[in-house]
C-alpha cells in the first residue's frame, strides 16, 4: 500500500514539475528565429478577439487584461500557456521611432496610447458571451493582412528602434511602402514567467504595398 502511494506522489510530482515547466518555457519561439532578416510575405486574414483602447502605459495592463479574460472564456480555444496564440496589438499612434532614446522613452511614457490588442480565434468562433467594463469592450472582428513587412526584434521593447528602422529600410530598399498601422506581436514578454526583457521575442509588422 505505500508503496503504491509513493508511486502515486511520485507520479503527480513529475506531472507538476512538467507542467511549470511548460509554463516557464512558454510558446515555442525558436520557429520565428528567420525573421531576424526582414521579410515580406502574405499573411492570410484573421480572425480575432480584440480590444480598443486609449489609455496611458501603465493602463495596458489593464487592457491586455481585460482581452485575456475574454478569451479564457471562450469554448473551444487552447487555453494553456504553451498552446495558446500570441497577443498582438496595433497602434494608431504616429510611434517616432526615429527620435533619442532618453526623450522617445519618456514620450512614449507619459503618451495616452490608442489602438488595438487581439488574440487569434479559431475561424468558426463568431460569437462572444457579453463582458462587462467601464471603458473596454471585447469584439470578435478581423484583422486583414496581404502582403507584410516583418521582423523579429529580441529585447527590450524600449529597444526597438533599431529594428524598426532595419524593417523600415528593407520595405523602401524592397520597392514598398507602409501602407498601415505599426503592429507586434507578442511571442515572449512579461506574461512569461522568469522572462528577463532581454530575451523578450517581438514580430513587429507593416502592411505593404508596391510604389
Amino acid at each position: 500500500m505505500l508503496k503504491t502511494v509513493l508511486i502515486i506522489v511520485a507520479v503527480l510530482l513529475l506531472v507538476g514539475i512538467a507542467f511549470f515547466f511548460m509554463i516557464v518555457k512558454g510558446p515555442d519561439v525558436t520557429k520565428y528565429e528567420y525573421l531576424q532578416k526582414p521579410q515580406i510575405t502574405t499573411i492570410p486574414d484573421t480572425n480575432v478577439l480584440a480590444v480598443s483602447f486609449s489609455t496611458t502605459a501603465d493602463g495596458l495592463k489593464e487592457v491586455f487584461g481585460f482581452l485575456f479574460k475574454n478569451y479564457l472564456k471562450i469554448k473551444g480555444v487552447p487555453k494553456m500557456p504553451w498552446k495558446m496564440p500570441s497577443s498582438a496589438a496595433r497602434y494608431d499612434n504616429a510611434l517616432d521611432f526615429d527620435m533619442e532614446a532618453e526623450k522617445r522613452e519618456a514620450t512614449f511614457k507619459n503618451m495616452i496610447w490608442e489602438g488595438v490588442v487581439a488574440i487569434p480565434l479559431p475561424a468558426n468562433i463568431t460569437n462572444l458571451s457579453e463582458s462587462k467594463h467601464d471603458k473596454l469592450t471585447a469584439r470578435i472582428t478581423t484583422w486583414e493582412y496581404g502582403e507584410t513587412a516583418e521582423i523579429l526584434h529580441i529585447g527590450p521593447y524600449e529597444k526597438e528602434a533599431p529594428t524598426v528602422k532595419e524593417l523600415k529600410d528593407y520595405i523602401d530598399k524592397q520597392g514598398y511602402e507602409i501602407t498601415g498601422l505599426h503592429e507586434e506581436v507578442y511571442l515572449r514578454g512579461p506574461g512569461t514567467l522568469f522572462c528577463k526583457p532581454e530575451n523578450y521575442y517581438t514580430i513587429i509588422r507593416y502592411p505593404v504595398k508596391k510604389k
